[in-house]
């Protein structure tokens, strides 16, 4: 707007220099014309600048206020879930390295993600994360240990936002994930996209809900959903947005007392707990088929109706992390549990 003032005044200029006969009213109705327009632009500027964002995270015990006075432009994301959730909200061109993944991208995003840096497979060192300038970092909370990257201290000492979502908490759900969305929409300004976002989640989750209309609780199968371990497994418990999202496909965690997103228990708690389903969660360096091997081979559970009707189900770690990935899980699981539903 100031070039096209800048012109608009050395035409005027110009004009009345060349031709003295030029209607001074005409000049004066120019300027008053060029001075409303530039209120105007100055309006728009004011009504879109961007309001500071301040939020307070509990990272390993440390109490970090953390406030964002402009949104950010260069973002490291360290984990496949805050990548995802990120590019999901379109924010591809602000982001300047990746790491992390569990699982393969997502196609929609996959040529947005193969445009950006991947700083490692697993976490980058502190120099690499450095090194591309970030000023804001999230992922998993083992991300802000310097065991593993650097404390979200350090980072705010070197200008870094850290940031780390509510959803992966023990307290974690479906709405905790719509609020995170919501959350980076305020930080990165694009609060629109975010609700448009949550917006076509929840219809999606109304959706697979009335396909499972009346169901009761008598009628819904029990759920063991294990994530590793043969000498004793490492279970999905019921704390968490993982827990969350098995209930949200009508199903009944067997280890829903334990409110943690993921804990330990013995083979003989499993059988005690008799599940129809078993749910094998897909990740890292151990095959999907070596897990179920192990879960078939298991003396202590050759007698459970789950491993004798072979009722197993595939989610991807991902799936089960908070993102966009958990309405595809709730679908798959749902689906899985009652597909006389889904015909």
């Amino acid at each position: 707007m100031k070039k096209r003032l800048l012109v608009l005044l050395l035409g005027l200029a110009m004009g009345l220099a060349g031709c003295a006969t030029q209607s001074t009213q005409v000049a004066t109705e120019e300027k008053a014309e060029a001075g409303v327009e530039l209120q105007e632009a100055s309006s728009e500027v004011e009504e879109t600048a961007y309001v500071p964002q301040k939020y307070t995270y509990e990272i390993y015990g440390e109490t970090y206020e953390v406030t964002y006075t402009q949104p950010p432009q260069r973002a490291v994301t360290m984990s496949q879930f805050m990548t995802e959730m990120l590019l999901a909200l379109g924010l591809e061109n602000r982001m300047v390295g990746t790491a992390y993944m569990d699982n393969e991208i997502l196609p929609q995003f996959k040529e947005a993600y193969e445009s950006i840096e991947v700083l490692s497979d697993k976490y980058p060192s502190k120099e690499v994360l450095y090194s591309v300038e970030p000023d804001f970092v999230a992922g998993w909370t083992s991300a802000f240990n310097e065991k593993r990257v650097a404390s979200a201290g350090e980072m705010m000492e070197f200008g870094i936002h850290p940031y780390l979502a509510d959803s992966i908490s023990g307290e974690g759900s479906m709405e905790t994930l719509y609020e995170d969305f919501k959350t980076l929409g305020s930080i990165f300004d694009v609060e629109e996209k975010a609700l448009d976002l949550v917006g076509e989640m929840q219809a999606d989750i109304e959706e697979i809900h009335s396909h499972l209309e009346g169901l009761s609780e008598a009628d819904q199968v029990r759920v063991f959903a294990y994530d590793s371990g043969d000498k004793e497994p490492f279970v999905v418990a019921g704390g968490g947005i993982s827990g969350d999202i098995i209930r949200q496909a009508k199903g009944i965690n067997i280890f829903d007392d334990i409110k943690k997103g993921y804990a330990s228990v013995s083979w003989e708690e499993v059988v005690m707990r008799a599940p129809d389903v078993i749910l094998v969660v897909d990740y890292g360096d151990t095959p999907v088929e070596k897990k179920i091997e192990t879960l078939k081979s298991t003396p202590a559970l050759q007698d459970l109706k789950a491993i004798q009707e072979d009722a197993f189900v595939v989610i991807g770690l991902a799936d089960l992390s908070p993102g966009v990935r958990n309405i595809r899980a709730i679908e798959t699981l749902a689906s899985a549990f009652y597909p006389e539903r889904f015909e």
